[in-house]
């Protein structure tokens, strides 16, 4: 049987069993993230690129809110396909979701959490500390940990295999919705290189920029043959116009392409006049 994951959010600004909707939507897609991530690690799944039906399997998650206190649970949703025991990867995956909750707790990230996990158990991270001051974690019913979200550090939870340079990239294209319920949005340039957003927490500010060309900057997160596949904690703005930028922002002419291209100039041959550039084509067969 899956085992059951309880957060209790303690003196938050909402009413006692209530949770703001953003901050809610925060939390789910953190805890998204974090088991996607997982379920890929313990089916040795492609990190990047849709899940195997393997992978979702072990990864989805059924999340609700208890009645009384502010209680989110948590544990992995029923499949009308399952055996009637836990699979070692999935016995895998409740043990090690649990460890880095209790990891979060304690502000330690242990030596086998990749950075692409990392990066995801800091957005939980962040997310508890924006939902309440203090959060109680249980485990099966049991008392794990009780922890003030305050004195736990995004720095922990950074990518560490990575030059100091690259800890942003900048990236420039069309922002595009894909799920703003979610906080997921994407961005793709010219060429069609799509890179995902996900939670962005000021989507509403920006969503007047949906469809236009837009930059930004953020943790980069690559694929194993290090194409950029995510930016994560992405600052969005109007990309400014970058003169001889790559990509074509507007309908330009053929006499304008043919008259900018390397090799013979439209209009006749330099030195010559047009009787004489004739006689000429003719005598070499053209």
């Amino acid at each position: 049987m899956a085992t059951q994951f309880e957060f209790r959010l303690i003196d938050g600004e909402a009413p006692e069993g209530e949770l703001e909707a953003d901050q809610l939507i925060a939390i789910v897609q953190s805890l998204k993230e974090v088991a996607t991530k997982l379920g890929r690690a313990e089916t040795d799944a492609e990190p990047v690129g849709r899940p195997s039906k393997r992978t979702q399997r072990v990864a989805k998650l059924s999340i609700g809110l208890a009645p009384g206190s502010t209680k989110l649970l948590v544990r992995r949703a029923d499949d009308e396909d399952a055996l009637a025991f836990d699979l070692d990867e999935e016995k895998s995956f409740d043990e090690k979701f649990q460890a880095i909750v209790e990891s979060i707790a304690v502000d330690e990230r242990p030596e086998w959490v990749t950075d692409t996990l990392a990066v995801a158990a800091g957005e939980l991270r962040s997310a508890l500390e924006k939902a309440a001051p203090t959060v109680e974690f249980k485990v099966g019913g049991q008392a794990r940990r009780t922890f003030k979200t305050s004195e736990t550090r995004r720095e922990t939870w950074k990518a560490v295999d990575v030059e100091p340079e690259a800890d942003s990239v900048t990236f420039v294209g069309r922002l595009r919705a894909v799920n703003l319920d979610t906080h997921r949005l994407q961005v793709t340039d010219d060429v069609g290189n799509r890179v995902a957003l996900p939670n962005v927490a000021n989507d509403v500010q920006v969503g007047h920029l949906i469809g236009g060309y837009v930059e930004v900057v953020g943790a980069p997160e690559r694929d194993p043959k290090g194409k950029l596949a995510q930016i994560h904690e992405a600052v969005i703005q109007a990309a400014a116009p970058i003169p001889g930028a790559f990509g074509v922002r507007e309908v330009v002419s053929l006499e304008d392409i043919l008259a900018s291209a390397p090799g013979p100039v439209l209009g006749g041959i330099p030195g010559l006049t047009d009787d004489e550039a004739e006689s000429y084509v003719k005598a070499i067969g053209l």
